[in-house]
């Protein structure tokens, strides 16, 4: 139900405002994401490279500063003091600059195997030692491994000091030399930091423009499948209307469907009415019958008590009447009171019974309701010499139903069950109460019923009397009656001549009802 439900009233969805919103964040997150992974390795290769390069130039410079100032100082002075010795410290100078120039060298560092430092192009740092600890490349080329890394601009360098530009940090182990160049024992560690600017310049276009192809190509991509996405939603969209205007069209086919489904239903109940009514009037000249004898008696009582009372006045008023006349005008005249009222309850049962009215649904007790029925069918001679046995459940049977309804069905079981033992038969009534419901059971042990005819006794207009002598419809509106108390009715019978016993199964009423 809710998928159809999703079907007959789709939920809008803007499929190009959320295919632009989304396409958007896409490209810059893609675009962005490349652009920085390309950034990454090109500076990863700008290190490698200028590592490679470093490692030529340092050893190159080891052995010209070896060769060129330290075994011409030591041979001349037998000691190396740049601190202390200006002279010495202006020669280095020299050869420093003269072997770094054009290279963009900003510093240079020469640390001993203490972490001293020897010698700067930063002179005020000579003599400063460095912790080991503080320093990891440092560390690492006292320990003979060469390290470097990449200082950005604006961030702390060596001895913390600001760097304004973008410098490659290497520190490299620092040899005692031969003439031919061999090295022999690391007696130091030789930082430089050479500006790459320019190179990290080209490297951030680099980036400018992976950022530019990336965002173009994804920009290109998008514009494609906008073009494609916009011919589908206008496909949706044209579905959409098509289906909302189905929608409409069901709707109204449904509505004007379910109103003539209302009459029909209204016409049922009318033609349902009339079938009880009509039912009812049947059962109603099966009782007249029997009734016309039974009011005839009381009658002839009153008839015959009247006769006397005037025989007797006419008696008196010639003057020859006795005491002993006077004496039966108090019996006479209740006899007439007594027979009157008894054709006054019998014709009042049988208005009450044949009265046609809305169907009443109310709280009832089963049995009250038994005993009215049987209360009218009893005044029949024919019913009066019928054994009927009544046994009614002591416990409170009450239920939610129209009387004169429930009524009817109890009448039409009882006139069949009369009809089927022909007055020489046993009728049995019985009702108990069972969880949830309350079951009445109409038993006889009259003609029976034939096993192929029991599913078909409570279709209209089957019968199995003699023509003239049943319409069929009395246990198809009994069935309908008890179906819309929202109960069953159910027969059982052993087969001919066995007698047949009717179920009326109906719900208790709750509390709250």
């Amino acid at each position: 139900m809710p998928k159809l439900q999703k079907t007959l009233y789709p939920q809008k969805f803007n499929l190009i405002f959320y295919y632009a919103i989304t396409s958007f964040v896409v490209i810059a997150v893609l675009t962005f994401t490349v652009g920085w992974i390309f950034q990454r390795m090109g500076r990863q290769a700008l290190v490698k490279q200028s590592e490679g390069y470093t490692h030529y130039f340092i050893s190159h410079l080891n052995y010209e500063i070896y060769k060129d100032f330290f075994l011409p100082t030591l041979r001349k002075d037998n000691l190396i003091d740049l601190k202390n010795t200006r002279r010495q410290l202006k020669k280095l100078d020299r050869i420093v600059r003269e072997e770094t120039w054009g290279l963009q060298i900003k510093k240079l560092y020469l640390y001993d195997l203490e972490g001293c430092i020897m010698y700067s192009t930063e002179h005020e740092h000579v003599g400063l030692t460095i912790a080991r600890g503080a320093d990891n490349k440092l560390d690492s080329a006292l320990r003979g491994v060469a390290a470097s890394s990449l200082s950005l601009a604006g961030k702390s360098g060596v001895q913390d000091s600001p760097v304004a530009e973008t410098l490659i940090e290497s520190c490299h182990p620092f040899y005692e030399m031969t003439h031919d160049g061999s090295k022999k024992d690391q007696v130091g560690v030789l930082r430089i930091c050479q500006d790459i600017s320019n190179m990290n310049t080209q490297t951030t276009r680099s980036y400018q423009q992976v950022i530019l192809i990336t965002g173009s190509s994804t920009g290109v991509l998008f514009l494609a499948l906008f073009l494609v996405v916009l011919r589908a939603s206008r496909i949706i969209n044209l579905r959409t209307k098509q289906l909302i205007d189905i929608r409409k069209t069901l709707e109204e086919k449904v509505e004007a469907r379910t109103l003539e489904i209302r009459e029909a239903y209204k016409k049922l109940q009318y033609t349902q009415r009339k079938l009880i009514h009509s039912e009812k009037l049947a059962s109603i000249g099966t009782l007249v019958t029997g009734l016309a004898h039974e009011i005839n008696n009381p009658l002839a009582s009153i008839s015959g008590c009247a006769e006397g009372l005037i025989h007797r006045l006419d008696a008196v008023k010639e003057g020859c009447g006795s005491r002993e006349g006077w004496d039966v005008f108090p019996e006479y005249l209740k006899i007439i009171h007594d027979e009157t009222y008894r054709c006054k309850t019998i014709i009042t049962n049988l208005l009450n019974f044949s009265r046609q009215s809305e169907p009443e649904f109310a709280r009832l007790d089963i049995n009250r309701v038994i005993d009215d029925t049987l209360s009218v069918v009893r005044c029949q001679s024919q019913i009066k010499t019928q054994n009927i046995q009544l046994n009614l459940s002591k416990e409170s049977c009450i239920v939610i139903g129209d009387p004169q309804q429930l009524k009817q069905v109890f009448m039409n079981l009882i006139i069949n069950a009369v009809h089927a033992t022909e007055g020489r038969g046993e009728i049995a009534i019985s009702t108990s109460r069972r969880q949830t419901n309350v079951h009445v059971l109409v038993r006889d042990t009259g003609v029976g019923i034939k096993p192929e005819h029991l599913d078909k006794i409570f279709d209209p207009f089957f019968t199995t009397k003699p023509t003239g002598k049943g319409t069929g419809l009395g246990l198809a509106i009994c069935y309908g009656i008890v179906d819309v108390h929202s109960g069953r009715i159910e027969a059982y019978s052993e087969g001919p001549g066995k007698g047949a016993t009717f179920t009326v199964t109906l719900p208790l009423a709750n509390d709250q009802s």
